[in-house]
């Protein structure tokens, strides 16, 4: 059985067998094995109180055993990228996030879950195809594969459990952006 969400009007999501799905237009949530019970919604992070910003304490607690991956995500991110990084709340549907973006473009959004996180990842149809090349791990490729393509590009809400995940968003955040320039001996 999977675990149902709404992601806005357009586009619902669903959670089966450890991956998220994205149903748009008039597909049926049946052929996923299970259904969609009407006003049903359940944001993406742990935290949904638009009132309580979350802190840093705060985040490392709920993360838990996933904490070591975050920072690592985080961490490549400060290394790699000059870009706003905003704790922001996107709404009763997706609750407080880390969003990354440079001159109104969002690089990655992290949100937040009782020991994992997901890395929300939107590419658009030139760099799926670049992705469908890359060397994924098999959830993360799966979900590349089986995401249906919006009008605006593939958007990927990947749980990040592992370090294989890690490296995976890593890679597809290689094509969405070029990474700085580092000088040489540094």
């Amino acid at each position: 059985m999977g675990q149902p969400c709404f992601f806005g009007d357009k586009c619902q999501m669903i959670w089966v067998d450890d991956f998220w799905y994205s149903v748009s237009g008039g597909d049926s949530v049946s052929e996923f094995g299970c259904t969609l019970k009407e006003g049903f919604s359940m944001a993406i992070s742990y935290f949904t109180d638009k009132s309580m910003q979350p802190v840093a304490r705060e985040i490392e607690s709920v993360l838990g055993s996933a904490f070591p991956l975050w920072e690592s995500l985080v961490g490549y991110l400060a290394e790699n990228y000059q870009m706003d990084r905003d704790l922001s709340y996107g709404g009763k549907n997706y609750g407080w996030n880390l969003w990354y973006r440079k001159s109104g473009k969002a690089l990655v959004s992290l949100y937040p879950q009782s020991g994992s996180f997901v890395a929300q990842v939107v590419l658009g149809k030139e760099q799926v195809e670049k992705a469908l090349a890359l060397e994924l791990g098999a959830k993360v490729g799966g979900m590349l594969r089986d995401t249906p393509q919006l009008h605006d590009g593939k958007w990927l809400f990947i749980p990040v459990t592992t370090e294989e995940e890690v490296r995976d968003v890593e890679q597809l955040l290689l094509l969405k952006r070029r990474p700085l320039k580092t000088k040489p001996g540094k």
